[in-house]
């Protein structure tokens, strides 16, 4: 349907001629018909503008000029059969008529930008100027004046603003409706407008970052002037909207910021909740080719510098039965960064090891190398002051089936980091555990499969499963929740009489400031005494106070009940809210989501809001322990909507310091698990069929008393009935908290006995608000509460501290006993290890003693035979000596042969003579031939003994050396003492062993002289 409606501006005062008798309703009627009509069917018969002209034109936007602005809607995009009630044009505001004039042409010009947007005409354009603080309101005011006193006639132009953050304003010719300037709202940094009743209420300005990188920047800030000054309210709506409306993109998990709220008006199905649950561990190289974990002291890991490390994430989804699974498709990747509240680009991307599903389809796993040597993560590498801590922030993206943008969970925690060669005689393996509650709104999609859109994500910071055994899996403390009102989904103001399925927005109810005269003279009297001695509390007050303090005197009273007399905090105030502190950026993204439903913070960048502002940042620079933490902005807006800023500063700082409330923000929520246990106590004392039924649902009192505790009731429940709980918290103190929390279960008991865990979980946060909505029933509740008394309180505070000195000692006995297993399991390693070693020198002796038994025996062979050869030539010597000595025997006695020998000798004196010369020499060659033959034995039997000896000194050796090797490693690895007594043995047998064969060796020298 391409149709459009176009009205003519004359220079009469605006007119507004609209058919269907003027109202909204007979506007959505003409049209609707309008849009079900032919197009060659003439428009003026569904509308009849008097004295304008209707124009057609194919493919174009319905443009409507109300108010000195037009609103900008694709035709497409109008439900045919929706209620007027429920139609975008209920936005318009009716509350001045416009007059616009301008030829098609300049209609074709106004179209070159398409967007959903809503186009102010009469407006003025100032001038820009060039500023270094973009987000400071009192620069932008100061040019705001400068500029308006010195341009009187500026540049008539118009001006359109996106319904979301996606688009551009866009500025527009007056005359000639030609595109002039372009401002995307993402560079938009900052929107003011002109203080009211002074001269530049009809001023409204911006400030617009100019550049592509942050070096390069330039902050301009343009200003604009409305020729009527109401219409300012509705440029400022429009620009809260362009803010808040964020696009289902990819920018939100990108940036690591979580998505602001939407509006539920185009909700097209309802908000479902999934919970999810981060487990964290990190590990160290530990020398061995592995990774171990390493130890986690209550809420920091312990890092040792220059050692490769590990992280580990198990992402986990906590559902019952019913409840649809989410099954994650991939992961992006691991990102870590030195600090808190960092931007994506300070992160550094680690390089993936492991990733995939575990234990299920519930559970996915991924694990990411982190080099301690890169220069981005030098702090996470540099040995930490002993007092001191680094904050760690770990992001991991996910891309889940069915949701259509990836979702980031984001983790911060403190990590100390030691020397290289730190040793933990104990620790313990806990890992960092955080829950995340992940809101998902249900969309249209093509397929029968469940399409959604991410609304909202919270998470209620690391969770203590140890503590006391009181399984955290939810704890909902919204201690650092990124957004803490955000699990508020917001409903119209028209539901606050509702029972439906929405919860209440904080901040709902009205509180009357009428009061009887008899209340008025009852504290008319009590107040007069007070004046008069303030040290002294009245006898009266208790009584009165817990009737309730009447709206118009709770300012003064709670004052009074807090002790707020020192005029020089008030003094110190206006001193904080000068000073910078880095939590301002939470804090304004908190605080339009604070008391939405209120008219004092509704309006964005209005009087409330800055007030709520410098009242939470004033706090966080004064408390640098606890800081800025988000159930603060819910008390502080309390405070102010009954008295000024100073006053409300110095009584909050009575509530954080003297009343304890800051306590249950610090060292890891210790205060906070203490006033749990005191609650669970308490039911079971006082409701104990409900605590039973609790118990066998598995709902668990952090799943809905965190909230309550942290913020005093002030972030769900009606106006009326948060002022009276925070009269009585005044004048009792803590145990308000737990009577009134004991007043409501009472309440409820018999609703709640009937439910099972997912609805008891949605009867705390939406039903149960609403049954405080009326004055009568929270005043029965408060008469309740303030009834019940709380006598065992110091008792179950004493069985805390003892079950938490249990927990802890059998913290350090675990801790120890691993420490043993640990140790035990390297002694059997060593062990094995050394056995090992043991066997294998065992084998090489072995070897080494067989190859010296086998040459020994050869030697033993050879040396054996030498002696024989040398006793055979003995006994031959020996016996031809005894047939010689016989022979000369014979012939000397014998006659014959004596005259023979006489005769012989005279006849043979010559041939004797003769041959004696040459028997002699055969003689003497014969005994020279036997001579060399022995000698050549004796050399062979020499050489082979030589050649023995020198294998026996090498083996020697290389026996000694072996024991100097084994010894060492003896004195090094502290051997058990039967390993030491086996070498030992075995080293004393191979030097006996040479010794012997050396013995048996040594006789033969003086044989072979004797031989010789």
């Amino acid at each position: 349907m391409g149709s459009r409606f176009h009205f003519l501006q004359s220079c009469a005062l605006p007119q507004l001629n609209i058919a269907g008798g003027g109202s909204l309703e007979g506007l959505w009627q003409c049209l609707d018909e309008m849009i079900t009509e032919d197009v060659d069917r003439p428009i003026k018969e569904a509308l009849s503008p008097v004295g304008g002209t209707v124009l057609t034109h194919e493919d174009s936007p319905i443009a409507v000029s109300l108010d000195d602005s037009v609103e900008i809607t694709s035709p497409a995009s109008m439900p045919r059969s929706a209620s007027p009630i429920d139609h975008p044009l209920k936005e318009i505001p009716l509350t001045s008529p416009t007059q616009v004039s301008s030829s098609s042409d300049d209609i074709e010009e106004i179209c070159d930008v398409l967007q959903d947007c809503t186009i102010f005409n009469g407006v003025t354009y100032l001038g820009t100027v060039t500023v270094n603080a973009p987000k400071s309101e009192t620069e932008i005011q100061r040019n705001m004046v400068d500029l308006n006193e010195q341009i009187v006639e500026g540049i008539k132009v118009s001006v359109s603003i996106p319904s979301c953050s996606d688009g551009s304003v866009v500025m527009y010719d007056g005359a000639t409706n030609t595109v002039m300037k372009k401002y995307e709202v993402c560079r938009i940094t900052f929107y003011a407008h002109g203080k009211p009743e002074s001269n530049e209420a009809a001023c409204f300005a911006f400030t617009w970052t100019h550049g592509d990188s942050i070096e390069s920047s330039i902050f301009q800030c343009h200003v604009f002037r409305c020729d009527i000054p109401e219409a300012v309210g509705q440029v400022s709506s429009c620009f809260m909207k362009a803010f808040q409306r964020v696009p289902k993109s990819l920018t939100a998990s990108v940036n690591g910021e979580l998505p602001p709220e939407t509006d539920l008006s185009n909700n097209v199905g309802g908000t479902q909740m999934f919970l999810l649950e981060l487990t964290m561990e990190i590990k160290e190289d530990d020398g061995k080719g592995g990774f171990s974990s390493v130890p986690r002291d209550r809420d920091f890991f312990k890092l040792r510098c220059n050692v490769e490390k590990q992280i580990c994430l198990t992402v986990t989804q906590l559902a019952s039965e019913s409840q649809q699974k989410l099954e994650v498709k991939r992961c992006f990747g691991v990102l870590i960064a030195p600090g808190r509240h960092v931007k994506h680009s300070d992160m550094q991307l680690l390089d993936m090891v492991l990733l995939g599903s575990d234990k299920g389809d519930n559970c996915f796993v991924i694990s990411g190398q982190w080099n301690p040597k890169e220069p981005a993560l030098n702090r996470l590498n540099t040995e930490t002051p002993r007092e001191e801590k680094v904050f760690l922030t770990v992001a991991v993206d996910l891309v889940v089936r069915g949701i259509r943008e990836p979702i980031r969970l984001l983790v911060e925690t403190h990590v100390k980091v030691f020397p290289q060669n730190e040793r933990w005689w104990y620790f313990s393996k806990r890992s960092l555990i955080q829950p995340y509650f992940l809101h998902l709104k249900e969309v249209p999609s093509s397929d029968n499969e469940p399409n959604y859109e991410v609304s909202n994500i919270e998470t209620s910071g690391p969770i203590d499963r140890n503590r006391l055994n009181l399984t955290l899996n939810n704890l909902a403390s919204y201690i650092r929740s990124p957004s803490i009102t955000s699990i508020d989904t917001l409903t119209p103001r028209d539901e606050y009489n509702s029972d439906g399925d929405e919860p209440l927005l904080s901040g709902t109810g009205e509180v009357s400031k009428d009061c009887t005269e008899v209340e008025l003279e009852s504290w008319s009297d009590v107040l007069g005494k007070w004046s008069i001695n303030r040290t002294t509390r009245p006898k009266q007050v208790p009584a009165l106070v817990k009737q309730g303090i009447p709206e118009a005197l709770r300012g003064e009273v709670w004052q009074r009940l807090a002790k707020c007399d020192d005029s020089s905090v008030m003094d110190n105030y206006r001193i904080l809210i000068t000073k910078e502190s880095n939590c301002e950026a939470v804090i304004l993204r908190d605080i339009n989501r604070t008391f939405p439903a209120h008219e004092m913070f509704k309006e964005t960048g209005g009087g409330g809001q800055d007030a709520l502002f410098r009242l939470s940042k004033a706090y966080a620079v004064h408390d640098t322990e606890v800081g800025y933490c988000q159930g603060l902005s819910f008390l502080a807006a309390t405070l102010l909507l009954h008295m000024p800023e100073e006053q409300a500063f110095c009584v909050l700082l009575k509530i954080m310091y003297d009343y304890g409330l800051r306590e249950l923000y610090k060292d890891g929520f210790e205060c906070l698990y203490l006033r749990l246990y005191q609650l669970n106590r308490l039911m079971e004392e006082h409701l104990p069929q409900l605590y039973q039924h609790f118990r066998d649902k598995g709902v668990e009192t952090h799943m809905f008393a965190s909230q309550w505790f942290l913020t005093l009731y002030t972030a769900r429940f009606p106006l009326y009935f948060v002022f009276h709980i925070i009269d009585v918290f005044l004048l009792q103190g803590t145990e308000t908290l737990f009577q009134v929390a004991l007043a409501l279960l009472t309440m409820c008991k018999k609703d709640l006995m009937q439910l099972d865990f997912e609805s008891i979980l949605k009867y705390f946060r939406v039903t149960l608000p609403k049954k405080c909505r009326h004055e009568e029933v929270a005043r029965n509740l408060m008469k309740l509460a303030v009834s019940i008394k709380m006598k065992k309180l110091k008792k179950y505070e004493q069985e805390f501290l003892a079950f938490k000195e249990a927990q802890e000692s059998a913290d350090q006995y675990s801790n120890e006993l691993e420490r043993l297993k640990c140790e035990l399991s390297r002694s059997e390693e060593e062990k094995k290890r050394m056995e090992d070693q043991l066997t294998q020198v065992k084998d090489m002796l072995k070897r080494e003693v067989q190859k010296a038994e086998s040459d020994n025996q050869k030697n033993s062979a050879i040396i054996n035979g030498y002696k024989e050869v040398c006793q055979r030539l003995d006994s031959e010597q020996q016996a031809a000596k005894s047939s010689l000595n016989q022979l000369m025997g014979v012939i000397s006695g014998c006659e014959r042969c004596g005259e023979l020998e006489q005769k012989m000798a005279s006849s043979s004196n010559a041939a004797s003579n003769k041959t004696k010369k040459a028997g002699e020499d055969n003689s003497e060659a014969q005994l020279l031939h036997r001579i060399t033959e022995l000698e050549l034995e004796l050399a062979r039997a020499k050489l082979g003994q030589v050649e023995a000896e020198c294998k026996n000194q090498d083996l020697t050796h290389k026996l000694c050396s072996t024991a100097a090797e084994l010894h060492v490693a003896r004195s090094q690895a502290a051997w058990p003492p039967w390993i030491s007594k086996t070498l030992s043995s075995i080293k004393e047998a191979a030097v006996h062993k040479t010794m012997v064969q050396r013995r048996e060796s040594a006789p033969l020298e003086p044989t072979e002289n004797t031989t010789v």
